[in-house]
């Protein structure tokens, strides 16, 4: 009895599209690997140090945080703001840019818009966070405290602080 010692091949199709399989998921696994083992999810190159502001809200619990959100709107919405806004101002500011001859107080005041908005909002939310924490027992202002505490110094590291 002769054995054949070479087995049928599989079709050169087959082979190339596993091939490019394995070398899609090694690249991926190497670039997932590769992120979170250099630099995390919170210590990207391209990132800045997050502004303070979001310190104090990432250390709000779940349900702060919800509220939070809430009377945020509602503070919007009583001022008759709405998150639309955002794009209208900077489509004002594309308009500006796009036309000849450019207008350099024209795209400056779109600025100066964009940038009071943005202090209002940041007033809205800045009355809402106190008034969150303002209806905290003195035990769970004491535990959010510590919360920050954790958030800045990990800020710190991040700072090489």
């Amino acid at each position: 009895m002769t054995d054949n010692p070479t087995s049928p091949q599989s079709p050169i199709w087959l082979r190339i599209t596993l091939f490019l399989s394995l070398a899609l998921n090694l690249l991926i696994a190497g670039l997932v690997g590769g992120f979170f083992l250099f630099s995390g999810p919170n210590e990207r190159a391209d990132r800045g140090p997050r502004d303070l502001g979001s310190l104090y809200t990432r250390a709000l619990d779940q349900e702060d945080r919800r509220a939070l959100r809430r009377d945020f709107a509602r503070g919007l919405a009583s001022q008759g703001r709405e998150r639309g806004a955002i794009v209208t101002d900077v489509q004002a500011a594309l308009e500006v840019l796009r036309a000849t001859p450019f207008d350099v107080d024209a795209f400056g005041q779109a600025l100066a818009n964009q940038s009071s908005r943005r202090s209002q909002r940041e007033e809205i939310g800045r009355q809402a966070l106190s008034n969150r924490i303002a209806e905290m027992s003195d035990a769970e202002r004491a535990a959010y405290a510590d919360r920050v505490e954790d958030g800045l110094a990990g800020l710190a590291k991040r700072l090489g602080q």
